[in-house]
């Protein structure tokens, strides 16, 4: 084998060893499939980036030095465990300009400007002892800064703005967290204490209504059937009333009779007006008031047609429709569908 064709191979083995990578940053969507396979306990040559749950993108390089050992490095970090940091990363393959401009603290191609400012991480983060802050005001000024840059996606026309916004979402998601954490930690002792209180109180405080509600529930009952003996006598003197009338007008041999007309009982006065008090001994009276409710539903197509203009009974069927239509109903009157993607 002459010097040239040992040149060739060499040349040819590099080019296979970076095969996979070549091909995994032109097709990513192929990654893990019979092209692009990931097995265990392997890896490939090439440039990646992985990240902690939550965390910013780290740049990841697996790639041989000038003796053909392959190191592994995180973040500018070596790892000793190559295929598991390849296991990590693979699906996130970067050109090594990328990677480069990641190691010099230049961010990403695809980071949103206000994302990129604020996670780097050489910078202290809250839970640093590198100097005292206060936590809310960083989060706040954090907030107040990525908030800024939410014009600029107002309207998205094309993916790689997308993939910009996504990471101001995140970013906010992220602060979102670390103020709620927040707030739990500092309101999780009045909590605790609050739930030792409750514990001992609550008890005591519901027995007590539970009683006086079962009392107020005889008291409404006992309250409705004096309304009906009353209705029931004003009906009674409104016929002795229309029968004596009747009489008076025989007595007097007029010709015409007038039937006695059916005598239906007075509406209830309206809610707000008391009709009468409950006095006790012990305490403060309870006042009594009439109010009109509905007993039973005896016609439910004509009393949906009756509410169907109200805003909350059009609120209700929306989200009826919409339920039935997630169950897989698409046969549902009186609406239409649209498709309507929705980001997670």
């Amino acid at each position: 084998m002459t010097f040239l064709q040992v040149g060739e191979v060499a040349a040819v083995s590099i080019i296979e060893r970076w095969a996979w990578y070549m091909a995994a940053l032109k097709t990513p969507e192929k990654i893990g499939s019979s092209d692009l396979p990931i097995h265990p306990n392997e890896y490939q040559l090439g440039y990646y980036r992985t990240r902690r749950k939550g965390g910013p993108w780290e740049p990841v390089g697996i790639y041989p030095d000038d003796d053909g050992v392959v190191h592994a490095y995180r973040n500018n970090r070596e790892v000793s465990d190559i295929p598991e940091l390849f296991t990590w990363s693979c699906r996130y393959p970067v050109t090594h300009q990328a990677y480069i401009d990641a190691l010099d603290g230049k961010g990403w191609p695809d980071d949103d400007e206000v994302v990129a400012a604020q996670v780097k991480p050489s910078e202290p983060t809250i839970g640093d002892n590198s100097a005292p802050v206060d936590e809310a005001d960083v989060l706040k000024d954090q907030i107040e800064n990525a908030l800024k840059g939410i014009d600029a996606y107002n309207k998205i026309t094309d993916d790689a703005t997308a993939s910009k916004a996504q990471s101001l979402r995140n970013r906010l998601n992220e602060l979102s967290g670390d103020a709620d954490k927040k707030r739990d930690e500092l309101k999780r002792p009045h909590l605790e204490a609050g739930k030792a209180i409750d514990k001992l109180w609550m008890p005591l405080v519901k027995s007590a209504k539970e009683g006086a509600n079962a009392v107020k529930a005889s008291l409404d009952a006992w309250e409705t059937e004096k309304l009906r003996r009353r209705r029931e006598e004003e009906r009674k003197a409104e016929e002795a009333r229309i029968a004596a009338e009747k009489a008076a007008r025989e007595q007097q041999g007029e010709v015409e009779v007038i039937d006695a007309p059916k005598v239906e009982a007075q509406p209830a006065p309206p809610p707000t007006e008391p009709v009468g008090q409950i006095r006790a001994t012990y305490g403060k009276a309870a006042s009594v008031s009439v109010k009109i409710v509905v007993d039973q539903v005896t016609d439910w197509p004509a009393l949906a047609s009756y509410m169907s203009n109200h805003p909350e009974c059009q609120d209700l069927l929306r989200k009826l429709a919409q339920r039935a239509l997630d169950a897989g109903r698409t046969n549902i009157p009186g609406i239409t569908v649209t498709e309507k993607a929705a980001v997670r």
